[in-house]
């Protein structure tokens, strides 16, 4: 309050002008209804002004409100409580939404209007002059009052509106619950975490998803940290089941406020642990690998001496010795050895990828070929695109899943390359499927669903197609062809998606491009 004090001070008002404004009072009141119509009449001249009237009704009461200001305005008293009311007026301006400029606009017609009426009394003129200087003091200082009320609560407003911006748009989820549990304030990304909340205003337990208050055990976390008043870490919650499980981390923080008792912060660590999850199998593939490519180098030169020796043996018996037959099942289980130490070589072996633009077609073409197997090729609709690939590469991919779908069909079924749309391959069989329980691991080393296989050809497709930004998965056939899978027989369906030439920046002018990965 010593401000104002300090701005009566700074403007020379004092008891001479309380004097000569309550002598004004019986000259202003006969006019006091007129002038404060007149006020309205030019307020509704000006849309922006205008603009904050509900109607009539409030229009009315906003005249009776002005009538009485000028009474005060103009009879005191001119203390602290007269400075606490005007403020109070400065942040109603700006809760009805009124402009800052209509303030000072505003003020001034109530000025003019009030200095007009004491000039047609009755006065000598230097008692009008003393009256009217003691109103424009009056008037100026209820404007300084009311803007500075009117700017500090303008500020307030514009910064809660963008903290309110911030907090709804922090990519975290937090709840704020009052002394009841109830959620008094949440952010936007609970919505994106849980689908769709229960309201602001409803129980904890009601907002938030039943699994999560279930496997949390939250109203005993909530009790815990509200007694102990500390801060409560539940480091891991784990809602929902298999792809759609979601691993997250709780933080409850009591809180001393009327609006807010207990703060919830909800972590989404799923994305974290399937990276460390996606790391350690890297680095355990990593150490395989490197033992892989030792044992495979140590057993291949014994086995080419194998190898050699029977056939020497071999060569040197009758045509029809028994122990031929013998030998020779012994010579097939040494190549069967001799393919799994080259699979294992090719498995932990860099790739070494140049890339080059190469269209689907040919690529589609070289694979038909080189895998000797009978194909349907299929263009879908839709461009089929260039790829900026190693042509080699794609066509090793694409030979080992061509010849996977015929081993699948017992050579009774049928194959299909489909070319698009886009930059994607698609291999697509109507044999027997692929085993849910084998599905999620398939590209994984060592499995398969071949008897006789090594369990190494998929996980090395992969290894080939990451090496040049692309990716291949397993596809639920009934939504690639349906036509294709007959109704005992759900196939399967390979889709290999590649980089596309525009999809590389830095390319050459000629589009090719080369790195070891």
């Amino acid at each position: 309050m010593k401000h104002w004090e300090e701005m009566k001070a700074y403007v020379a008002f004092n008891g001479d002008d309380e004097a000569a404004l309550r002598a004004a009072w019986p000259l202003v009141q006969p006019h006091r209804r007129q002038m404060v119509d007149h006020f309205y009449a030019i307020i509704e001249e000006f849309p922006g002004a205008a603009a904050v009237f509900s109607g009539p009704a409030q229009v009315e009461r906003l005249k009776l409100s002005l009538m009485s200001w000028i009474e005060q305005l103009l009879n005191g008293p001119w203390d602290d409580e007269y400075w606490a009311r005007r403020q109070h007026i400065g942040h109603v301006h700006v809760r009805v939404g009124l402009p800052d400029r209509y303030v000072f606009t505003a003020m001034n017609r109530l000025r003019a209007d009030l200095c007009d009426c004491i000039q047609t009394a009755q006065l000598p003129l230097p008692r009008i002059l003393e009256i009217c200087r003691s109103i424009g003091r009056i008037t100026d200082l209820e404007l300084a009052v009311m803007s500075s009320a009117y700017m500090e609560a303008h500020e307030h407003r514009q910064l809660k509106s963008l903290q309110d911006l911030i907090v709804e748009k922090l990519p975290v989820t937090v709840l704020v619950l009052d002394g009841d549990g109830r959620v008094t304030s949440a952010t936007e990304p609970g919505r994106r975490l849980f689908g769709d909340p229960g309201a602001v205003g409803q129980h904890y337990e009601r907002y938030l998803p039943r699994d999560l208050v279930e496997q949390a055990d939250l109203p005993t976390a909530v009790g815990r940290a509200l007694a102990a008043d500390r801060e409560v870490t539940l480091p891991r919650v784990v809602i929902g089941q298999g792809a759609d499980s979601r691993n997250l981390r709780l933080t409850l923080v009591p809180l001393h406020h009327e609006l807010a008792r207990l703060l919830i912060h909800i972590e989404d660590l799923t994305d974290v642990v399937q990276a460390e999850a996606r790391l350690r199998q890297a680095e355990t593939l990593a150490r395989i690998g490197g033992l892989a490519a030792h044992l495979a180098h140590e057993i291949r030169n014994p086995l080419a001496a194998i190898s050699a020796t029977l056939q020497v043996i071999v060569g040197s018996l009758p045509q029809d010795d028994r122990r031929k037959a013998i030998l020779g099942k012994v010579q097939e289980q040494v190549h069967r050895l001799d393919r799994l130490v080259t699979d294992l070589l090719g498995f932990a072996r860099p790739a070494q990828v140049t890339l080059s633009p190469v269209a689907l077609k040919d690529l589609a073409r070289d694979a038909a070929v080189q895998s000797g197997v009978p194909i349907t090729l299929v263009e879908c609709e839709g461009r089929a695109d260039c790829v900026l690939v190693d042509r080699q590469y794609v066509v090793q991919v694409l030979v080992n899943l061509i010849q996977n779908a015929r081993d699948a069909v017992e050579g009774d079924g049928r194959v299909e390359l489909h070319l698009g749309p886009g930059p994607v391959l698609r291999v697509l069989d109507d044999g027997p499927g692929i085993p849910d329980n084998i599905a999620a691991q398939l590209f994984e080393p060592f499995v398969t669903t071949k008897t006789r296989g090594t369990g190494l050809g998929l996980a090395i497709c992969r290894k080939l197609v990451l090496s040049m930004g692309g990716r291949v998965e397993l596809e639920p056939t009934t939504d690639v062809q349906p036509a294709l899978v007959g109704a005992s027989r759900r196939g399967a369906a390979f889709r290999l998606e590649l980089p596309p030439v525009s999809s590389r920046v830095g390319a050459s002018p000629d589009g090719t491009e080369g790195h070891s990965g």
